[in-house]
């Protein structure tokens, strides 16, 4: 339910006064080969390489990789002609003309945005600078017009070529450390997914020429992997001397019993050359997979593994090729061009077994004689509950049994390009059970639109409550200025909701995401929009049209989720796994409590600004004076940049998140049973205004459908399956 459209570039950071929008990478990764060059394109020659590089530090993910990963991306981009007048960017444009970055060569180009209908000139672009940095992140609408001024050229980076150079160097380093860790005797009884856990936990160091990286005699607490470089090994001999024992090389390891025991160095290790090594504390090896000597010790039973991993069996796709058609009838209502109201019913085609399954007398398939009877499911279209750009969600009753479900609807034609995320959506949902998150009972799809059946939710989502709970209030803030705070003067803030109804609703999406990924389900876009209420009060995370089944604990690389809430490691492509969910659960966690971001200060309309914050380790986050010390302190725990250190991905998993002192009481088991109650029920006021504005939009809005028959073939040849 919500939306699974790319966000348009607006100001969305405002957690009470706006609803944030998804994103995705736009599937630049599909690609298993190296991304080829337009026909008739000039690459950029060697000597241009020094000017691109020093210009495309200025870009965020640009900045972070390696020179020599630097320098192989440059060397993909090529050359592009403008001429004086030429558009080069159009506002508002998406798909491919969205997805490239621009750095001058040559010539000038004008900015212009439209402003009540007028396009007005904001700035200007010269030789060496850069526009167009967020299509490198993801697929989003262009923001302005970029026009030349003068004849011009430009060098062209393909979303494409930077994500694909982003992953192959990420999923080699990930191998690379991998394979160090299994010639490290020591570590042969850790499984391979423990042994992917440690690469996140591992700090990258760098030593001069001479200088010692252990010295013998002195309490070791690391292991280290020499990554580049070389180094040697002395140990003292009863004369005081030194003496030579090793010469170590890269992927050479040293160190290793300090995993093991806190016990003297028995050698010294020194650089003799500059030296690159990856440096794993015990404290972190610890917090990560607990006491080494455990591990060593504990018995792995292949036959409990083998049916662990039957159990949790990659899901194939709901709507596979097989399965029998059904009829679906959706009832609803038709507003005419006089406000006349009457009926129409749309035809759809669905599942016999999800219709068997829904209809009155719950009949079984090998009953039914298909040559005289056809089973229908007829729905009758309600009230609007929600939806997006692309997606609406609504009431439906069943009419042979009167229940009533969410039926949320999306147009082809707009998910077409990143169907991956809709068969996600079908295949987890539909199995997927657990009181805090959704349960799809059907899909169907008409001509031009696919259809899911969820749980009802009528109570909206959390940002209707934090926008019905949050206040300003007015509170004294000691500074240096004022010692005594009694003294302080007092400074208007907004507060969102209580910490008692934050707590139960953040208790219940622990339990949900300590269950998902029990299943080996990353959800990928935790916020407010996402998390429905039903009637009673209680909450179930939806909208799983970004969450992803890891086989075999993989990682994944694809950028996705909403600006403000997406975790470093998701920015950085460096790829990742469950640890984004539990950053997203500390975003989320703040916004209940303060009515906005924590990467928002000071205020800006700017994603890449947002993002910057993120993966900054200088950026702090500031905390009002009314969160409570535990709340604040796990709040931090969540939003820990390093993954292998975040909390949830700790030896403890979940575990930790629930054994916080914030949660201090908290019975878990009553809440998973649904017997704690819920400290608030929803109101009819709660989403009236959003409802209201999601009407009017909606009928603002509305045009005929425009899909080509070339777009409606591809469209029926994607969802063939659904």
């Amino acid at each position: 339910m919500g939306n699974t459209s790319s966000r348009t570039g607006e100001d969305q950071y405002n957690a009470v006064t706006g609803r944030a929008i998804g994103i995705t990478g736009g599937g630049a990764l599909k690609r298993v080969a190296a991304p080829k060059l337009p026909a008739g394109a000039v690459k950029s020659s060697p000597e241009d390489y020094s000017f691109i590089e020093e210009t495309l530090n200025k870009v965020l993910v640009f900045n972070k990789m390696e020179r020599h990963l630097q320098r192989k991306v440059v060397s993909e981009m090529y050359e592009r002609t403008v001429s004086a007048g030429e558009i080069l960017i159009k506002e508002g444009d998406t798909g491919l003309a969205a997805a490239e970055l621009y750095v001058v060569k040559s010539g000038k180009f004008e900015v212009l945005q439209r402003r009540q209908g007028v396009n007005f000139r904001v700035n200007l672009k010269e030789p060496g600078d850069v526009f167009g940095e967020l299509a490198l992140m993801y697929n989003c609408p262009r923001t302005a017009t970029v026009a030349a001024t003068t004849d011009a050229a430009v060098w062209v980076l393909e979303r494409e070529v930077l994500r694909y150079f982003l992953r192959n160097a990420a999923e080699t380093q990930v191998s690379e450390v991998e394979l160090f860790l299994n010639s490290v005797p020591i570590l042969n009884p850790l499984s391979q997914e423990e042994k992917l856990q440690l690469v996140d936990a591992f700090e990258e160091k760098t030593y001069k020429r001479g200088e010692q990286i252990v010295v013998e005699g002195e309490d070791g607490d690391y292991f280290y992997i020499i990554k580049e470089g070389e180094a040697v090994v002395h140990q003292s001999t009863p004369g005081g001397q030194r003496r030579k024992v090793n010469h170590l090389f890269r992927a050479d390891f040293f160190g290793e019993r300090a995993l093991l025991v806190k016990e003297p160095r028995i050698a010294t290790v020194e650089a003799v050359t500059p030296l690159t090594v990856l440096a794993l504390a015990r404290g972190t090896f610890l917090s990560v997979l607990g006491p080494l000597e455990e591990l060593l010790k504990r018995e792995k039973s292949p036959q409990v593994i083998a049916q662990r991993l039957s159990k949790l069996g990659t899901f194939k796709k709901a709507g596979a090729p097989g399965r029998l058609p059904a009829e679906v009838l959706i009832k609803r209502r038709k507003r005419g061009r006089n406000g006349e109201v009457s009926w129409e019913v749309v035809r759809a085609r669905g599942h016999l077994d999800e219709v068997l399954e829904m209809c009155k007398g719950g009949c079984k398939l090998e009953d039914l004689d298909l040559t005289k009877e056809t089973p229908t499911l007829i729905l009758t279209e309600g009230a609007i509950l929600g939806g997006g750009a692309f997606s609406r969600v609504s009431e439906v009753t069943e009419e042979s049994t009167g229940n009533t479900y969410a039926m949320k609807r999306m147009r082809k034609s707009a998910v077409v390009q990143c169907p991956e995320h809709v068969y996600f959506e079908q295949a987890i949902t539909k199995n997927t059970a657990h009181p805090f998150c959704i349960r799809q009972y059907a899909t169907f799809q008409d001509k031009y639109h696919l259809y899911f059946l969820f749980d009802l939710m009528p109570g909206g989502d959390l940002m209707d409550v934090l926008v019905a709970e949050a206040k300003v209030i007015r509170q004294r803030v000691p500074s240096a200025a004022w010692q005594v705070a009694c003294l302080a003067p007092k400074v208007k803030m907004l507060q969102g909701m209580p910490e008692d109804l934050a707590r139960f609703y953040i208790a219940s999406i622990v339990l949900a995401l300590e269950y998902l990924h029990a299943s080996h389900t990353v959800y990928r876009d935790l916020k407010p929009e996402n998390v429905f209420i039903d009637a009673q009060g209680y909450v179930k995370i939806g909208d799983f049209g970004f969450a992803k089944v890891l086989e075999s604990n993989n990682r994944t690389y694809t950028f996705c989720g909403t600006p403000g809430y997406v975790a470093p490691e998701n920015v950085l492509a460096h790829g990742y796994n469950y640890s984004v969910d539990w950053w997203g659960l500390g975003v989320l966690m703040y916004v209940l409590l303060t009515g906005r971001q924590p990467f928002s200060s000071p205020k800006t309309d700017d994603p890449m600004v947002v993002m910057r914050r993120i993966v900054d380790e200088n950026y702090v986050i500031k905390y009002p004076p009314f969160l409570s010390p535990a709340a604040k302190d796990l709040i931090q725990k969540l939003l820990e940049r390093k993954p292998a250190k975040r909390l949830g991905m700790l030896s403890g998993k979940a575990q930790d998140v629930k054994r916080h002192r914030w949660f201090e009481g908290m019975d878990w088991a009553a809440l998973e049973a649904r017997r704690a109650a819920p400290p608030r029920r929803p109101k009819d006021t709660d989403s009236a205004k959003r409802l209201k504005d999601l009407l009017e939009n909606e009928r603002k809005g509305q045009r005929p459908n425009k899909e080509s028959p070339d777009e409606m073939q591809e469209c029926e040849s994607v969802f063939k399956d659904f």
